[in-house]
């Protein structure tokens, strides 16, 4: 019988090996695979899930991954197993200064760990993406304590001639970190694709997030920056530097091109954002920053442009339909917007409302055909308290802006009636001048979006701001509506504010006694949005009261000091009024020393380096026997205080410390656990930030000063009358 020929599908099956199967290979304490994360990724090929869990103790490793995923397999996948957080701790582990290193790979995904202490670093990051690579994915990790030098949560250095492409970095959560001089999220050189979407990053002492080109020390080409890419959803809070003055933008573009920043919130930092371009010869363009809002920023809301004359320089960028809200909060003077050396941009539709300082604009020399129009203006004190400056010329007063500069031809100074800004809230109320004030030439591009999520213009033309009114009961369910049925009817199925009729949804209506917005008991509303019964207890969310119970469904408590707080055997409370020239209050003081306490636990005060922690001052003066709030300091667990931590533990006690006194005044608080006759606490406080009370006390037949922690427990201390001292200026006073 004749040979039979050989097909070119058989000769293939000879020459080309069959394709393994993607593994799945599991990592924890036991019973898995892999004890060891390194040992599996070493073991992972293309295609291959490594599925991490959690265990009793970290995982104390620093990660390298060897190798790539590819197009054909697929990606390698890190990843924790569901439901958990497996930690990777630094502590006490040599290797490289990163926990997770990508060098020059593809087609990887790191998802869902705790990274943390990585310590005394002179220039390391959570995770960090070197060299070249394509298709990365870094999300849902939770990045904290990266401590020392440029201790940055995410970075990603595009050395290579070829870029870091098709990169996602989404749903992270970065803070307590120490990247100064470098940023928290950073984005660096040959960066070609790439989204960053729905990360918080906080309480970091430098920049935010930021997209960078020019330095050539990451990428010599200088045309090689970082570029065509989305910076979108993301929520940025004290990012505050610790140099320079301190001006750490929230997110800023240092020198990128054709960037997108859209629906972000930035607020609590230097400034909130910015688009500059430090080094010279680079040019950040096609920037587009739309749609965020920027509010409560220590020294600016939004700046663009270099910074001097032999720095770089932002052209051609659009500010569109954002929202800025009483920035520049320590009075710095460069107000809502801060333009610099910058030409050829647009300012337009959007919404800005200026703090009692009233500064809107602030231009400096070198501000080149930028063009501000259709936006909406406001200070409390009026129109003609409004300031702006132009190109070194200030103007004072709307009217006198637009005559003077041609600018903002179209624009309206009016109240914009924002619905509850001082709660976060920036959605525009009935009737505010900023419905339909817009550009009516602006055709918002495809996708883009309110603050909601919502369509970009629902109207004849784009609302001024960040968001865009919806018309409840319209009959069209717009973002974020649940229903519209085309009335304003409670009851009937789709109530007044667009929400299923039913329990929970804050509208009270047939069968129910009361709707606060939730189906939870304890709050004097119960799960059937029934009244709980008078005397019912609740809490009322203030530390200072007490026997804290329900009345007409409303929560309330005694202003009375709380029994069973452990005592002390010394103290000493001192008050001070004082208001310096020019009727400041920079003066006020208050010091409380408790010593000699009774015996206090760091369990009984909890971790203050955590920002679940708080601790509240309780200040009570009786009169008659009857006790009244005198005053009350709060202090968050922690957080950056002029940029470096708040908080700093020792081995016998925890400090935070506040020069600027931004919480409630307090510049010191000292925890300091112990046995019985050496626990001591102290606290400071000064300056403006501080209230207090009207001097001099009552002190009948007492005052008392508690303090709270968050676990629980409370400390006490009581100073009987007669005080030391008792007059209009000081209050002063040793304790029983």
């Amino acid at each position: 019988m004749p040979a039979r020929p050989v097909t070119t599908l058989a000769l293939l099956a000879l020459v080309v090996p069959r394709l393994a199967a993607a593994a799945v290979y599991t990592v924890a304490a036991s019973g898995g695979d892999f004890t060891v994360i390194q040992d599996a990724l070493t073991a992972a090929q293309p295609g291959d899930t490594i599925i991490v869990h959690e265990k009793a103790t970290p995982y104390f490793e620093r990660l390298v991954f060897p190798r790539s995923g590819d197009a054909g397999s697929g990606f390698i996948t890190l990843q924790a197993a569901p439901g958990e957080r497996p930690v990777l701790d630094g502590t006490g582990v040599a290797g490289d200064q990163s926990m997770v290193l990508i060098d020059s790979k593809s087609y990887l995904k790191v998802i869902g760990f705790e990274i943390r202490n990585n310590l005394r670093l002179s220039d390391g990051s959570g995770i960090r993406i070197l060299g070249a690579g394509t298709h990365i994915e870094l999300r849902d990790n939770r990045i904290h304590d990266m401590r020392g030098k440029n201790a940055m949560g995410i970075t990603v250095y595009g050395t290579k001639s070829a870029p870091v492409s098709d990169l996602v970095i989404d749903g992270n959560e970065i803070y307590d970190c120490d990247p100064a001089k470098s940023e928290a999220l950073a984005l660096n050189g040959n960066v070609d694709g790439f989204v960053v979407s729905g990360n918080v990053v906080r309480d970091v002492n430098n920049i935010g997030i930021v997209c960078i080109g020019g330095e050539t020390d990451i990428q010599p080409n200088p045309a090689k920056v970082c570029r065509n890419g989305v910076i979108r959803n993301n929520f940025v809070a004290r990012a505050r530097s610790i140099y320079g003055g301190g001006f750490a933008a929230g997110i800023y573009v240092d020198g990128g091109r054709d960037v997108v920043i859209e629906n972000n919130v930035v607020t609590e930092s230097d400034v909130g954002m910015e688009i500059g371009a430090e080094n010279a010869g680079i040019v950040a363009s096609g920037v587009v920053v739309r749609n965020n809002v920027i509010h409560g920023n220590d020294k600016a809301g939004l700046g663009f442009g270099g910074y001097a004359s032999y720095t770089g320089r932002v052209a051609d960028c659009v500010f569109t339909g954002n929202t800025l809200y009483k920035n520049d909060t320590l009075g710095a003077g460069f107000g809502e917007i801060w333009i610099q050396y910058a030409k050829d941009s647009i300012v337009r539709n959007n919404l800005v409302y200026a703090t009692a300082q009233n500064k809107l604009v602030v231009s400096e020399y070198g501000n080149v055909a930028t063009v501000l129009d259709y936006n909406l203006w406001f200070v409390d004190a009026g129109a003609g308290a409004a300031r702006f400056s132009w190109n070194g010329a200030e103007y004072v007063g709307f009217g006198a802006w637009q005559s003077g500069t041609g600018q903002d031809a179209h624009s309206t100074f009016a109240d914009p009636l924002l619905a509850a800004p001082g709660s976060g809230d920036f959605h525009l109320g009935a009737g505010s001048p900023a419905i339909d004030a817009g550009d009516p030439a602006y055709v918002p591009t495809v996708g883009e979006v309110d603050l909601d999520g919502a369509a970009r213009q629902n109207g004849p033309r784009v609302d001024c701001g960040a968001d865009e009114a919806t018309s409840c009961g319209n009959g069209i369910t717009e973002p974020p509506e649940l229903c519209d049925d085309g009335n304003l009817v409670d009851g009937d199925g789709c109530d007044s504010n667009c929400t299923p009729t039913g329990c929970g949804n804050a509208i009270v209506t047939a069968g129910e006694q009361c709707d606060d917005g939730n189906t939870a008991a304890g709050d004097c509303c119960d799960g059937a949005c029934q009244l709980e019964a008078n005397g019912s207890p609740c809490d009322d969310a203030n530390p200072c009261t007490t026997n804290d119970a329900c009345t007409a469904g409303a929560c309330a408590g005694t202003t009375e000091p709380a029994a069973g707080c452990t005592t002390a055997l010394a103290g000493q409370l001192q008050i001070r009024d004082r208001t310096l020239s020019g009727g400041v209050d920079a003066g006020n003081q208050l010091v409380w020393q408790w010593k000699k306490g009774g015996a206090t636990t760091g369990g009984e005060l909890g971790s203050p380096l955590a920002s679940t922690a708080r601790y509240d001052l309780c200040v009570y003066d009786q009169a008659g026997g009857t006790s009244a709030l005198a005053a009350r300091l709060g202090v968050p667990g922690g957080g950056t205080c002029g940029g470096k931590p708040c908080w700093k533990a020792s081995s016998s006690s925890f400090k935070f410390a506040d020069r600027n006194g931004s919480r409630n005044g307090v510049t010191q608080l000292t925890l300091r656990p112990g046995a019985a006759g050496k626990a001591q606490l102290q606290i400071k406080a000064r300056g403006v930030n501080l209230a207090v009370p009207a001097l001099p006390l009552a002190q009948s037949p007492a005052v008392v000063v508690q303090l709270h922690a968050a676990t629980g427990a409370c400390w006490t201390q009581t100073y009987a009358a007669p005080a030391s001292r008792n007059d209009a200026a000081q209050f002063k006073d040793k304790a029983d």
